[in-house]
């Protein structure tokens, strides 16, 4: 049986039996890292609004700011688990590992 060929991309662009092929694998990898940068802005918006908190003394418009930045920081950790959330829940259903998407080879 002969194998079908696209000749307007190379050899390696062909394969997708490496992980690190395909549209699959950026998509997984920009969830990983819009995970670990909204962790990181969780912390910081967390620790900022408790430091403007603690300084705000008796002024109720800087302690209802700070409110505000903890509850928002706090909304967007819940976005990322409820994303982390799906995600688990896709991969036992459907029984694939979407975060190490491979492609078998049919060829």
């Amino acid at each position: 049986m002969a194998k079908i060929t696209n000749p307007a991309l190379s050899s390696k662009a062909q394969s997708f039996t490496d992980p690190g092929q395909g549209l699959a694998y950026y998509i997984a990898q920009l969830w990983k890292t819009i995970v670990i940068v909204g962790s990181l802005a969780f912390l910081l918006f967390f620790i900022w609004g408790g430091i403007q908190w603690l300084t705000a003394g008796s002024d109720k418009q800087k302690v209802a700011d700070a409110q505000q930045k903890i509850t928002n920081a706090f909304i967007g950790l819940a976005l990322l688990v409820i994303s982390f959330a799906i995600i688990l829940f896709i991969q036992a259903v459907f029984k694939i590992d979407i975060l190490k998407p491979a492609f078998p080879n049919l060829l």
